[in-house]
């Protein structure tokens, strides 16, 4: 079965990186978290795309690794950021062979994690980042637990994907349950909000 998410990423990997490298709509929720790590914290960027977060990451003056299930994602990531590393990697199957991290960034691909699927996502970023170390999630708001079906034509494929949104409620205690606690409601860009997008900081270390 072909995985129309990855598809979609894969088709608009370079048309992304145009339209996100030049904006500055992250760099709120970039300074905030990047403020709560120590200078030069070792950064995770997991479902990274081409890249275009992980620059400004890296410009908070963070060592940023990124993975993303894209490999044209990556490709283009590697050619326009070649100061962060990149590897073609599933973050639904996250392991520890990238080494452990003091902060893992998040941004953009909760709505694509099954509700079966989330408690598995959140034990894999309790594996890889350190005790006390921030995890901040950036996502789109529900009014309730549900799902969007989104239908785009790109290149002339029609791509069908499901959107899950999850409340702020859902979150913490899909989190607290991995081992993390929430901290806060966490800067974010006025037009990302208004969108309905919302932006959470967490801190792991809390024993389950």
């Amino acid at each position: 079965m072909i995985n129309e998410t990855k598809l979609y990423y894969d088709i608009t990997a370079e048309q992304t990186a145009e339209e996100w490298y030049g904006s500055e709509v992250l760099l709120p929720s970039i300074q905030e978290f990047a403020a709560l790590l120590p200078p030069n914290a070792r950064v995770l960027d997991m479902g990274c795309g081409p890249g275009h977060g992980s620059i400004k990451l890296a410009e908070a003056g963070l060592q940023v690794v990124g993975v993303d299930f894209s490999e044209e994602c990556i490709r283009v990531a590697r050619e326009r950021c070649p100061v962060c590393r990149f590897e073609v990697q599933d973050f639904l199957e996250l392991g520890t062979g990238l080494g452990r991290f003091q902060g893992v960034f998040f941004s953009g691909s909760l709505p694509y994690i099954k509700p079966v699927e989330l408690q598995s996502v959140m034990k894999s970023i309790s594996r890889v980042l350190e005790d006390n170390g921030y995890l901040s999630i950036i996502t789109i708001e529900g009014d309730k637990n549900g799902s969007e079906m989104r239908r785009q034509v790109v290149g002339g494929i029609i791509l069908n994907s499901t959107i899950f949104l999850y409340t702020k409620k859902k979150l913490i205690w899909e989190a607290g349950k991995a081992g993390f606690e929430y901290v806060r409601e966490g800067a974010l860009d006025a037009g990302l909000k208004d969108k309905g997008c919302r932006h959470y900081l967490f801190k792991a270390g809390i024993s389950v």
